[in-house]
């Protein structure tokens, strides 16, 4: 993201990267002089992009945000994402099945959004630097989309939520190449760098473009949970707005759909397991649509005999955990490390509900369906994945601790979960 200041703009070196990437295969020139903030004209407008230009803009701070002061001759365009629209609704993607119905809509309604030149040329940077992020944004356009269809609102609403797929993580290209490999978990400074981009995407789309608040805002909450679990402001209920709610369950849909089998029922599973986390007026449309489908699970589920176990050390680590969140609360410590008891014990008791409201308890594993013995396998990540989150957030949370509220607080996450590399 560009730093601004009262002597000027700071380019961000990533997302310059990008676009000087994205210049050997699309004409990106000045839309208008380049000036630095004493008014020294660094680039003249109609002059293409170049290493040269990298370096000055790397060493010079600006009176405009480089993003307003280029444009994309080519690239990500309105005709390119229709297109790429019209394959997705026809392939043999899972949710083309789940759009179907809102498939003319989409399309009609994809020919009338306002794409701003300052997104089309972030869209043509990302795709030039990581090429799935154009068929993500295409995919999130589509299913916010068709969300906000089903519940018959008016067309304005539609646009939006179909912007907001597309542009909900446009703040990627802002961050470190190194933090976007999702084949590997991050460490506590991934994650930190990581979960700027909502902000990122949302300062930079209200600054430099005449997008909305609505939509902008709704960027910018799209990795939020109704619970405050998300980021990057660990917002709750109220305090999201619409369409940040209806981008938080796409967002989470999409990063699934790449499993290789049932994935819907993997996605419905996902939104429902901790009560309270997505808004059930949204999650319904995919949740709906795993009934629908109807999938089998995965013969490997079907067969396997050891999934009770994983689950059972999973209990056995969240009633611990929350023993000594209560030890600790009986301490009466300092404020700020109450406040981090507090926050933690909220959170396990979520994950005893979730727990508790599964179900699949009663019978031994061997005498359970299929299906039933799938949503087991399904509760032990979906629930390892929340205590991982558990683990990040009160270590985020203790940074600004003294050593010694730091070492009393530490048996709440040490042994919790093994660390990433060794996960």
């Amino acid at each position: 993201m560009n730093a601004t200041s009262g002597e000027g703009i700071t380019t961000n070196p990533h997302a310059l990267e990008a676009l000087v990437k994205a210049s050997e295969t699309h004409a990106i020139v000045a839309s208008k002089d380049i000036v630095d903030v004493r008014g020294i004209k660094l680039w003249a407008r109609g002059q293409p992009i170049s290493a040269e230009l990298q370096q000055r803009l790397l060493e010079r701070k600006l009176q405009y945000p480089m993003e307003a002061c280029l444009q994309t001759e080519g690239g990500a365009n309105l005709f390119t994402l229709i297109d790429d629209l019209r394959t997705l609704l026809e392939s043999d993607n899972p949710i083309a099945v789940v759009l179907k119905p809102w498939a003319s809509l989409l399309v009609e309604q994809a020919k009338q959004l306002p794409l701003h030149s300052v997104a089309q040329l972030l869209l043509t940077a990302a795709m030039a630097t990581r090429p799935n992020s154009l068929p993500h944004a295409v995919l999130g356009m589509a299913l916010a989309g068709a969300m906000v269809a089903s519940r018959n609102l008016p067309v304005p609403e539609i646009r939006l939520a179909m912007l907001g797929g597309l542009l909900h993580d446009i703040g990627e290209v802002y961050i470190q190449p190194q933090y976007l490999d999702y084949s590997t978990a991050l460490d506590i400074l991934g994650h930190k760098h990581l979960m700027v981009h909502p902000r990122v995407a949302e300062r930079l789309l209200s600054t430099t473009t005449d997008y909305p608040k609505t939509l902008t805002r709704g960027i910018g909450e799209h990795h939020e949970r109704m619970d405050r679990s998300g980021y990057p402001a660990r917002l709750s209920g109220d305090h999201i707005s619409t369409l940040g709610r209806v981008l938080m369950v796409a967002e989470v849909a999409m990063g699934i759909l790449r499993a290789p089998h049932a994935p819907l029922t993997r996605i419905s599973f996902a939104l429902r397991v901790v009560p309270g986390e997505f808004d059930p007026a949204w999650t319904g449309f995919l949740c709906d649509a795993a009934r629908r489908a109807q999938e089998a699970p995965p013969e490997t589920a079907a067969a396997r005999q050891d999934t009770t176990g994983p689950l059972e050390r999973l209990d056995a680590q969240l009633a611990a955990t929350r023993e000594l969140a209560v030890a600790l609360q009986s301490q009466r410590g300092a404020p700020a490390v109450m406040h981090i008891v507090q926050e933690a014990m909220t959170r396990l008791d979520r994950l005893r509900v979730a727990w508790n409201a599964l179900g699949l308890w009663g019978l031994p594993e061997a005498e359970l369906p299929p299906q039933e013995r799938f949503e087991l396998t399904l509760a032990g990540s979906e629930l390892e994945q929340r205590l991982r989150s558990f683990k990040r957030e009160c270590l985020l949370l203790s940074e600004n601790l003294n050593e010694v509220e730091k070492t009393q607080l530490s048996p709440l996450w040490d042994g919790l979960l093994p660390p990433p590399s060794a996960q």
